[in-house]
């Protein structure tokens, strides 16, 4: 599953972690990370494109957040397999 290879690099998963608790501009991500703007962006690009944030322009900012939704179906799958329940079909 293309999500956890996303949250597999280091800023991938700290980006996730940070979105968890509220909606970050790409600039205060950089600035919370000490990471380039540009490299911030590289990796929004991967997290989104694994569905695990959503990215909203408005004028000049980007604004990141967490797709819960999607976090939520990835941890009920989870659950189902550590239960045992159901055999999952999970595509890539």
């Amino acid at each position: 599953m293309r999500a956890f290879r996303a949250l597999g690099q280091e800023t991938r998963f700290r980006i996730v972690s940070l979105l968890l608790s509220k909606t970050f501009s790409v600039g205060e991500l950089e600035k919370h990370l000490k990471v380039s703007q540009s490299a911030i962006s590289q990796q929004l690009r991967v997290l989104e494109k694994a569905g695990l944030v959503k990215l909203q322009k408005e004028g000049k900012y980007t604004f990141c957040s967490i797709n819960r939704s999607f976090l939520e179906e990835i941890n009920r799958r989870i659950n189902l397999l550590l239960e045992g329940r159901q055999e999952l079909g999970l595509t890539e």
